[in-house]
């Protein structure tokens, strides 16, 4: 092997003498490469963490809106609760009366009939004993009694004849309020078959008319027959012109309501109603 050369020896070490800086450089270039990654490191770091910060906030104020909105649901749903509650307790209240009124109406009805069930056993021996008397006096009659002795007879079967006819208008007002009762019956346990028949062949007239209130006061009441929630034709010279519902019931006379949407013109007194 040949031996190098002075140029060689020379070039080497200018070399030698020449790296040091150059590893200095590289050195620096290497730190600064180095402070630069950390500086990027901790930018994407930051960048992460404010990412996640910015997304537990907005978690946490999704899930205050879900709390709002929970809060407000049930702050309806106890609403509706309460509503309920007060619906169902005021439908149980009703519920209660209309028994009451049902069992009172079903007394009612049990003593009337039985009033009426003695009334006519009542007016059946009167009537037996005016026969009775009757025939006493024919066979008196017959027997040429003295005056004195038939006008006693006859002034008894007078006050027979009157007592058969109080017992009779006391029948009658008892068979009106049986009628009465049963249809008040019938409201509470059958309303939807509830329709109250009042007595063929009734009629009356308008004597009071007032257009405010669209009401009548009527002729006729409960002697002749009239029932609540009865409800009659009007006619104008046999000419249909609405009809109405009874609301109330006086011995002669009786208010009624004007039906609406059957009125077909504006009533009168004199009007005639008829059922």
């Amino acid at each position: 092997m040949s031996k190098p050369g002075v140029d060689t020896l020379a070039w080497n070490g200018y070399v030698s003498q020449d790296s040091k800086p150059k590893r200095r450089m590289l050195r620096r270039i290497f730190t600064i490469l180095a402070i630069l990654a950390s500086v990027g490191i901790i930018v994407v770091s930051q960048t992460k963490v404010r990412e996640h910060i910015q997304g537990i906030i907005d978690q946490r104020e999704t899930n205050a809106k879900d709390r709002d909105k929970e809060k407000a649901r049930a702050g309806k749903a106890e609403k509706t609760l309460a509503a309920t509650s007060n619906e169902l307790v005021r439908t149980i209240a009703s519920w209660v009366s209309t028994s009451n009124d049902l069992v009172t109406a079903k007394a009612n009805l049990a003593d009337a009939t039985s009033a009426r069930d003695k009334a006519v056993q009542d007016l059946e021996k009167a009537r037996e004993a005016e026969k009775a008397v009757r025939l006493e006096l024919a066979q008196w009659a017959a027997l040429e009694l003295k005056p004195e002795q038939v006008k006693a007879m006859r002034e008894d079967l007078a006050k027979l004849k009157e007592a058969a006819t109080v017992l009779e208008e006391e029948k009658k007002i008892l068979d009106r309020t049986v009628v009465k009762l049963k249809f008040q019956l019938l409201k509470f346990t059958d309303p939807e078959n509830y329709v109250v028949k009042l007595p063929e062949g009734l009629t009356g007239s308008i004597k009071v008319v007032d257009p405010r209130w669209d009401f009548v006061i009527l002729s006729i009441g409960e002697k002749q027959g009239v029932l609540e929630d009865g409800i009659m034709m009007v006619h104008r010279n046999s000419k249909f012109i609405g009809k109405v519902r009874i609301t109330s019931v006086m011995p002669d006379s009786s208010i009624a309501n004007v039906m609406p949407g059957w009125k077909v013109e504006d009533f009168i007194e004199g009007d005639q109603v008829l059922f």
